[in-house]
């Protein structure tokens, strides 16, 4: 099928010289089974460098822990601040010094004698860290086997580590005794639940066994909803999460000969996209279902999925259209176009909108347009004045029936996740957002108007 792509929009901050850096620094941190706090679901307490109740001690084995878990992003704030240009080879290396300084501490942990309890705890989350995946599950098997007290969340990181390292290692019967071990005790953390049944899967993987793999990739995915469900991340990192779990998971299905089961989860992750109003969602799962090789039709309507109140509209101008807010509209159905005057596929699909506006709005359809004021207007530098009236005129030779809104922060955009224009989001008579579209093509308008004329019929 061909399709119409549309033009790039750049909505992201800049990024940080030593972002991706910084990401890798995490990566470490994940790898060696911890989770900064941050990245926690809102009801998940569970952190192996957590500091402790009040009162309690710190121990020197966490100590050294702490120092090394946090030298990396440390290091890269630092560079950050003197804005030290990105280096690969300074990064390599930060992340190397991590690892020796990792190794070092265990080392200074392991010449106290025998260690129990939590020494051993810490001794395998540094091994974890500095790579040696032995170490860090044989520490993390005498932890669990040690008869000294430690907290119920301890033993279950310990569990999540030594699963994983263990996967690692190609010891998969071991790792799967170690996740089942995991389910039978609580707390469950579903940061948890997600790397060790990620790490597993693609320890099947490498062994091309893909019927292991697909419903450990499964579990990976079912943790990922979860975390979503719980709203404990933004929007970009629960879009991530999904994306990165439904694909991984979608191919391990097709790897096990069970296409149609990925094709429906794609479809899902679509409609997911769409309950969660994210267009950079829907965009990622609809590319991944063409890929392989599905027809685009209307994603499902799922009824599990909790919905997200759509981001109301941020204007600072109207043109043709009195200021409204959602909520204004409810019993309407509405279509929010986001658009711009150079954005040659957003021209082709005006006069689809314009056919939707004159048809439709009788029976209770609204669209409005959504732009932003850019300070420029056919290359040249322009006054707010001089862009709005140039919108007008715009508005005016185009015939566009349907009135404007003008943002000049783009946050409107950001709220629905909006990565390219043109985008569309259609909302019911209710206020949810029901569909979404992502190009000029065709085939995304006629969906676009079977949607209309549905959620035109349904009773509010």
């Amino acid at each position: 099928m061909k399709r119409v792509f549309s033009l790039a929009l750049s909505l992201a901050l800049p990024l940080a010289a030593f972002a991706f850096a910084s990401a890798a620094a995490a990566e470490a941190r994940a790898q060696a089974g911890v989770r900064p706090r941050a990245e926690q679901p809102a009801d998940d307490k569970s952190d192996a460098g957590a500091a402790p109740a009040d009162g309690a001690k710190v121990s020197e084995a966490q100590k050294l822990y702490e120092e090394a878990a946090d030298y990396a992003q440390r290091k890269f704030r630092e560079f950050e601040q003197k804005q030290v240009p990105h280096n690969p080879a300074l990064e390599q290396k930060t992340l190397q010094e991590q690892k020796d300084l990792a190794l070092q501490n265990a080392a200074r942990i392991a010449v106290r004698g025998p260690l129990r309890g939590t020494d051993l705890y810490y001794t395998g989350l540094l091994y974890a860290l500095a790579g040696k995946g032995e170490g860090a599950l044989d520490s993390m098997r005498r932890f669990l086997a040690d008869d000294a007290p430690a907290s119920a969340d301890l033993k279950q990181r310990a569990r999540s580590v030594a699963a994983q390292q263990a996967a690692q290692l190609g010891l998969l019967e071991e790792a799967e005794r170690a996740v089942a071990d995991y389910a039978r005790n609580e707390p469950r953390a579903v940061a948890d639940l997600y790397r060790m049944n990620l790490v597993l899967s693609s320890a099947y993987v490498k062994k091309k066994d893909y019927a292991r793999a697909a419903p450990r990739a499964g579990d990976a995915y079912a943790a990922a909803l979860e975390y979503a469900r719980r709203g404990a991340a933004g929007p970009e990192q629960r879009d991530a999460t999904l994306v990165g779990a439904g694909s991984y998971y979608a191919n391990a299905l097709v790897k096990a000969g069970r296409r149609p089961e990925a094709l429906r989860v794609l479809q899902e992750l679509r409609g997911r996209a769409v309950a969660y109003a994210s267009a950079r969602l829907y965009r990622q799962a609809t590319d991944l279902l063409l890929k392989q090789g599905a027809p685009l039709d209307l994603p499902p309507d799922l009824a599990d999925a909790a919905a997200s109140a759509p981001p109301e509209i941020q204007a600072a101008a109207w043109i043709d259209q009195a200021p409204v807010k959602l909520s204004d509209l409810r019993g309407k159905v509405v279509l929010l176009d986001f658009w711009a005057t150079w954005c040659v596929p957003c021209r082709q699909t005006i006069p689809k909108l314009n056919s939707l506006h004159r048809k439709y709005g009788g029976r209770g359809l609204v669209v409005l347009g959504l732009t932003d004021f850019e300070g420029n207007v056919e290359g040249r530098d322009v006054t707010r004045a001089e862009e709005t009236a140039y919108l007008r005129r715009f508005k005016r030779e185009k015939g566009i029936g349907y009135g404007f809104a003008v943002s000049d922060d783009k946050k409107t955009a950001r709220g629905y996740g909006v990565v390219s224009i043109p985008t569309a989001v259609l909302l019911d008579r209710r206020g949810r957002v029901r569909f979404i579209t992502i190009s000029a093509d065709e085939d995304e308008a006629d969906l676009l108007t079977k949607m209309v004329v549905r959620l035109l019929d349904e009773t509010p």
